[in-house]
Order: C-alpha cells, then sequence, then structure tokens
C-alpha cells in the first residue's frame, strides 16, 4: 500500500507548491520508489514545475475536487482519486490549498501530513489557529491520526536563532522539520530544475529537510507495523502541547526532545551548527596559507629525495 503525505496549509505564500514538487523530486530521485504527485491547487503550481522542469520519474497528475459544493462530496471525491493513484505507486504525494469546507477527517487518510509556514508573526498565526481548528485529527486517540510535521519555509539567516514554535503558540502535537532556507535559486529554479541540486544555503537546507522526511517515513512504517496500544487515559491540553519534537537526521537518533530555551529551538541549532562548520572551513584554509606553496614544495622535494 502506497505511503501517502498530504502538504496543506490555508494560507497562500508559504512555499507550499515548492515544497510539493521538490519532495515529489526529492523522493523519486533518492529512494528509487514510484511516486505520484495529485495537484489539487486551481493554480497548478507543483504540477507544472514537474512537468516542465527535467523528467525525475514521478507521475503527475493535476485534478479538481468539489470544494464549493461542501458536505461530503468533496471528500469522497478525494479518496477516490487517492485510492486509483496509490494502487500504483509506493508514495502519493498530495498538494492541497486547505478550505473550512473540507472535512477534518480528510486527513486520516493520510500517513503523514506537512504544513509549511514561514516565521512572520502574520503566517504563524494562521498556521497556528489552522492546526488549532484540527487539533483533534493530530491528538486523536481513537483514530490512526496522521503524522504532523511543520515545516519552516523561507527562513532567512537573521531568523534562524528565533524561537517560535512555542507551545503557547502550537498547543498541538507535532514534529518539527529542519528549516529550508530563503534564496534566489528557490525562485529561478521554477520549471527548471530542483532545490536537491542547488549548490547554496537553500539547496543544503533542503536536501537535509529530504532526510528527515525520509527517516520520518521509516519511523511512521515501523509505527504501523506495531499493534495500537489501547489509550485509557486522556491527554491533557498541557500533555498534549508537550508531545513536540524537531525532526532532524541526528546520527544518534532521528528524534530529539525539544526545550523552550531559543538556542535548543530546531532553528537555533541548525545556525550553531552552520557556524561551526564555518569556522572549521576557515581553520582548514587558514592551515594551508600558512604551509606556504613554497615550504610545500621543499617537502615534497625532500620527500622524493629520500626514496631516491
Amino acid at each position: 500500500m502506497a505511503f501517502k503525505i498530504l502538504v496543506t496549509s490555508q494560507k497562500g505564500g508559504v512555499g507550499k507548491s515548492t515544497l510539493s514538487a521538490n519532495l515529489v523530486a526529492y523522493l523519486s530521485r533518492t529512494l528509487g520508489l514510484g511516486v505520484t504527485l495529485i495537484d489539487w491547487d486551481p493554480h497548478g503550481s507543483s504540477s507544472t514545475w514537474l512537468n516542465q522542469a527535467p523528467h525525475v520519474g514521478a507521475v503527475v497528475q493535476h485534478l479538481s475536487l468539489p470544494v464549493d459544493q461542501g458536505g461530503n462530496r468533496p471528500i469522497f471525491e478525494a479518496r477516490l482519486q487517492m485510492r486509483r493513484a496509490a494502487s500504483e505507486c509506493d508514495i502519493l504525494v498530495c498538494d492541497l490549498t486547505w478550505s473550512d469546507s473540507l472535512a477534518g477527517e480528510l486527513m486520516f487518510e493520510f500517513d503523514m501530513v506537512l504544513v509549511p509556514t514561514s516565521v512572520s508573526e502574520i503566517e504563524l498565526a494562521a498556521t497556528s489557529g489552522f492546526l488549532s481548528r484540527n487539533r483533534w485529527v493530530f491528538d486523536s486517540a481513537t483514530a490512526r491520526r496522521p503524522m504532523l510535521v511543520v515545516c519552516p519555509t523561507r527562513v532567512l539567516n537573521e531568523q534562524l536563532n528565533s524561537d517560535v514554535f512555542t507551545k503557547q503558540r502550537f498547543p498541538v502535537s507535532f514534529m518539527l522539520a529542519p528549516p529550508i532556507l530563503e534564496a534566489q535559486s528557490a525562485r529561478d529554479l521554477f520549471e527548471r530544475g530542483y532545490l536537491m541540486d542547488a549548490r547554496d544555503v537553500c539547496g543544503d537546507s533542503f536536501r537535509e529537510f529530504g532526510q528527515a522526511i525520509c527517516a520520518a517515513r521509516e519511523i511512521r512504517m515501523a509505527q504501523a507495523t506495531q499493534p495500537r496500544q489501547p489509550i485509557t487515559t486522556k491527554l491533557s491540553e498541557r500533555d498534549a502541547s508537550s508531545h513536540r519534537v524537531p525532526l532532524t537526521p541526528a546520527k544518534s537518533s532521528v528524534l530529539e526532545g525539544m526545550t523552550s530555551a531559543s538556542q535548543f529551538s530546531v532553528l537555533g541549532r541548525y545556525r550553531q551548527r552552520k557556524v561551526v562548520e564555518e569556522q572549521e572551513a576557515v581553520v582548514n584554509s587558514r592551515s594551508l596559507a600558512q604551509m606556504g606553496i613554497p615550504e610545500f614544495l621543499k617537502r615534497l622535494a625532500r620527500g622524493n629525495a629520500a626514496k631516491l
């Protein structure tokens, strides 16, 4: 059965289509599995990107849902379209601009829900409201709830030390993905290429993001094979909101606990790691400079002479 991922947000301009198109390309090329995109966005940006850029082996479908009719019709149509697509692929990615006319039950059809958001106050407020209204889905104790992953997108370098994903702002259980950094390449590559091929901070951050999503998929698939344990106690709001961890491809463990301090936030840790890498690069370059080319040639000559 196909692994189903929903990329959704109620607000435009947060990089949803960019994330969808590039995630499909990343999964298809990296995992070598059959990947299908269902683009439910009327503008069809993600499907257009994949259709115009170099082919990565993914199947692309630009479909529509009768969201204007309300009721159960949209969810019935979505299930039908998903069933057809999932029968012929390993991973199904659906790009959907969420509408209040859609029933929240639709999210139970997915194994994972990705919600992209920038770290601006206005978009964080919109994302928080969307998640709060649907928290019953992600904190459900009775149904097979989807794995919720909040994805910081279009993050600027000066925003990396911010601690904006607090319990007070997001009172719902979720995982936090590594941030996708802002760069001109994200716009330049539209219909031409993919972020995973960009050799800049945006490309580096997207590759790290893709690795994290692949790791989360493995975790979710492992959870699906385990028998579901009955839950006898209901989580309080405080308990539910504390079940929030950053999703990073760490070597020791994919999931780590997150404290409320800014220096331990996913954005802060990302920035700290990049600073350390930059410092190491500077030290290495200085070591080479101090050696000097003439001295290097002398050492090489002495080594050759010793061999003779």
